[in-house]
């Protein structure tokens, strides 16, 4: 039998974030200009774009986190 009881409140997740420009985030964790840079171009951000806290930290991470240098394919 189903249980009456009232519904929980919604996840801090499913609020809606605060949406800051990148330049402030910068700022705000203090990533180097060559790392900010980095992450821009790899991500085809423009100067201005406004993003979540969250989102800009896990774009930061991914790129810091991945492998230098080209692919490496087999060779004949």
């Amino acid at each position: 039998m189903a249980s009456r009881s009232k519904p929980e409140a919604a996840p801090a997740a499913a609020q809606p974030q605060e949406l800051l420009s990148i330049d402030t985030l910068r700022e705000k964790h203090k990533v180097t200009r060559p790392i900010f840079a980095g992450v821009c171009a790899a991500n085809d951000w423009k100067p201005g774009r406004a993003m979540t806290e969250e989102a800009f930290l896990q774009a930061v991470a991914d790129f810091t986190g991945a492998p230098m240098g080209a692919p490496q394919g087999k060779r004949g």
